[in-house]
């Protein structure tokens, strides 16, 4: 079963068209959970219109506290996945944002991969606001090293591209809070479980840049060299101390069952 789950949040202008691409490429078991975060625009009355009983819609609250922080979109948004996820049934999951659309061999692609991947990450194509392309083929190589450091310096992970099997992402559930990014987070804690992972070269995805971009893909971060760092380190003990987690899991685990 798959599992595609998006998180929304005024997302009127752009949703109708990713909903399209994906629920067209979905059987009548699979599922898109959209986790909402309160939006004040069209973004719920367009999900009601579908009449898909596919379609899964969560009423999630924000978390005040987060409010007037630095990157509290990110906040925000990480949260909301979370939900997301923590509501869906699928051993196979699409992580999808609001704004884009899925090539239309996407699923067709990435789910016969899922038997000998965790983790399956696609290259993609940049669209402006009115669909247009930007750049066909945004990576020439793989951006994800087997080095935790490269990854820790230069974040090459893209949640709206990446599909994961349902026990590699329990591993990384729930996200340390709070989790400025959970792309970031699973991708980087992943690749340092050493799971297998894949990256298709063929741009199965049109990331649309418009300007309000909660992750604008891989443009210039404006926070500052001390936020930058410090979440990283963050990240890094988070990572660390889940690591600590599941291998204490595991040893007990064993001795159990001898």
């Amino acid at each position: 079963m798959i599992s595609v789950c998006i998180a929304t949040y005024n997302g009127e202008q752009y949703l109708k068209k990713q909903i399209d691409s994906i629920l067209e490429q979905l059987g009548k078991d699979d599922e898109i959970v959209v986790s909402d975060d309160g939006s004040t625009d069209r973004t719920l009355e367009i999900l009601e219109e579908y009449k898909d009983s596919r379609i899964k819609v969560l009423h999630h609250k924000k978390n005040p506290a987060w409010t007037g922080r630095t990157a509290a979109s990110f906040l925000f948004a990480s949260d909301n996945f979370e939900n997301a996820i923590n509501n869906s049934k699928g051993d196979i999951i699409f992580l999808s944002d609001q704004d884009d659309i899925w090539h239309k061999d996407r699923v067709s692609t990435v789910v016969p991969l899922m038997k000998d991947y965790s983790m399956v990450m696609c290259n993609f194509s940049a669209i402006d606001g009115d669909g247009k392309i930007i750049t066909q083929k945004f990576r020439d190589t793989d951006p994800v090293s087997k080095m935790f450091i490269k990854n820790l310096i230069h974040p090459p992970f893209l949640g709206c591209c990446m599909t994961l099997r349902r026990e590699a992402l329990d591993l990384a559930m729930p996200f340390p809070s709070p989790c400025v990014g959970h792309d970031f987070w699973i991708g980087c804690l992943l690749m340092h479980l050493g799971l297998p992972y894949k990256f298709i070269m063929e741009p199965l995805h049109l990331y649309r840049m418009h300007g309000n971009n909660v992750s604008p893909a891989y443009s210039k971060s404006k926070n500052s060299l001390y936020f930058k760092i410090a979440y990283r380190m963050r990240l890094t003990y988070n990572m660390l101390k889940r690591t600590v987690k599941l291998r204490l899991c595991h040893k007990q685990t064993n001795s159990n069952t001898k």
